[in-house]
């Protein structure tokens, strides 16, 4: 069969409902790893959503996937940049956390020490509401059900009240040459709104959402401090975000490893 004919197959199977790497490669009689390879290919251009263990159905591009849908994509790559991520958290730090599923993982690792959080996000509130230490402020708004996150001109006015030392957000793509873009307009008023409160801005994405465009651009590249990556970003990538003014750092390790932050 060629890889053509492959991709087709596979995309047809994903489409039913998703599916694994390992009943992929006995119905295709193809090794597992030519279907992990065939899956990161269509991941990257935009036909499946990538996942630990096998693949899943994009859902309307005109609105973002679900949350417990993003959640799994990539989730190895997500924890191990959230790990490198929360070495960044000081105590009396005033941090923001965008309702990205990157970012959540940042939000079940951070410690239980003096800390303010500020979030858009509905379920990072529900996540810190054990860590004593930390204060949690939510910005409220209208709620869009879709991401689980407040967005709106309430949640605007919120925010301009706020002091923000260190924005954590991700994206839907990142262009090297236009940067961090969006499917939505009022998920990327909020982020830019965010950005422009925060002395510091920490993006969190993994290898995949390099080199690719979603509707609403959000700010450009020269506008982050620091990109956080996993280790499966391509080197020629690192050289242009770096190009760009922004810092590097490459998470490495098992992200299986990690742990809940005691949430």
């Amino acid at each position: 069969m060629l890889a053509e004919q492959r991709h087709a197959e596979i995309l047809k199977r994903v489409e039913a409902g998703g599916a694994r790497v390992a009943d992929l490669a006995h119905d295709l009689s193809v090794t597992e790893e030519t279907i992990r390879r065939d899956l990161e290919k269509l991941g990257r251009e935009g036909r499946l959503i990538r996942t630990h263990g096998g693949a899943l159905p994009l859902h309307e591009t005109s609105r973002d996937a679900p949350f417990d849908v993003r959640r799994v994509a990539h989730h190895e790559e997500k924890v191990a940049i959230a790990r490198r991520a929360v070495t960044h958290v000081r105590e009396r730090d005033v941090i923001a956390l965008d309702p990205s599923s990157t970012v959540h993982e940042l939000t079940r690792l951070i410690p239980d020490i003096p800390l303010t959080v500020v979030t858009n996000a509905l379920i990072a509130t529900v996540r810190l509401l054990n860590r004593k230490n930390v204060r949690v402020l939510s910005t409220g708004g209208l709620l869009d059900q879709t991401t689980c996150s407040w967005v709106g001109s309430f949640t605007h006015r919120t925010l301009e009240h706020l002091n923000i030392n260190k924005l954590f957000l991700s994206a839907k793509g990142v262009d090297l040459e236009r940067g961090l873009s969006e499917v939505d307009d009022a998920q990327a008023d909020v982020k830019r709104r965010m950005m422009a409160l925060a002395d510091e801005t920490y993006l969190l994405v993994d290898h995949s959402k390099f080199r690719s465009r979603s509707a609403v651009l959000v700010a450009g590249l020269e506008e982050i401090d620091v990109v956080i990556t996993d280790a499966g970003v391509d080197p020629q990538v690192v050289q242009a975000v770096q190009a760009a003014g922004c810092r590097v750092e490459v998470a490495e390790g098992n992200a299986a490893s990690a742990g809940d932050g005691g949430a």
